[in-house]
């Protein structure tokens, strides 16, 4: 659970909770034993096995290598379980890397690549003094989903009833023009949300839904847009 800062249409502002939208697993897995079952990290290939070094050590004669023994596969460790490991990253020589620079690369729709910069952290800006703004900017729900990929949803939730006031009018609101809102930082409520530093940028778009004196306040989070080739 976190916290946001956000504003609505009347130029009020209040910090709320926010909360992940995850439907609890319901079903238990069990083997031929009645056992439960869990999933398990198996080592399937190391770089010493790997098609390039094989090519390298085998030349054209590699296929026959392959039909006569098993060079690819090291029996003694090949599908060990794997526990308590860590991600590096190495380099075309297969070096372990120690310190990298980070790059941002942004693509056209037909996925080559337009710019390459600098990755720059970014800090956090949904739980400061400057609150997510009512932008006003509305969207259709169909015209919503047929044109954004939702990677995250998060529920805007009270802590009291200042705040249940609060956010069951935004709710209400929303509900009645069945429309998303999109909800960004910065004064014109145009800039990516982050929700933590040097994490993934978003576009929010905001829905409401009510039942009764109960409510739905759900930011629906996008980073990527759908896009026709030119």
């Amino acid at each position: 659970m976190g916290r946001i800062n956000i504003c609505n249409s009347k130029g009020r502002d209040a910090m709320v909770n926010t909360r992940s939208m995850r439907i609890p697993l319901r079903l238990k897995w069990l083997d031929q034993d009645n056992r439960p079952t869990k999933t398990v990290k198996i080592l399937k290939a190391s770089l010493d096995h790997d098609y390039d070094i094989l090519k390298e050590r085998f030349g054209e004669s590699l296929s026959n290598a392959l039909i006569e023994g098993d060079p690819e596969i090291d029996f003694e460790i090949f599908g060990s379980f794997l526990k308590n490991t860590s991600r590096v990253y190495i380099n075309p020589e297969r070096k372990i890397i120690h310190k990298a620079s980070l790059l941002d690369i942004i693509k056209n729709p037909d996925g080559s690549e337009r710019e390459r910069k600098p990755h720059k952290t970014e800090a956090p800006n949904v739980a400061t003094d400057s609150p997510l703004k009512w932008s006003g900017k509305m969207m259709p729900k169909e015209k919503v989903f047929n044109r954004f990929m939702f990677s995250l949803k998060l529920q805007i939730t009270h802590y009291n009833g200042l705040t249940y006031d609060f956010l069951y009018a935004m709710a209400k609101d929303l509900e009645e023009k069945n429309s998303l809102m999109m909800l960004g930082a910065g004064p014109k409520s145009n800039r990516p949300l982050l929700f933590r530093r040097g994490g993934s940028a978003y576009r929010g778009f905001l829905e409401g839904r009510t039942q009764g004196n109960k409510y739905a306040l759900i930011l629906h989070l996008s980073n990527m847009e759908l896009k026709k080739e030119k």
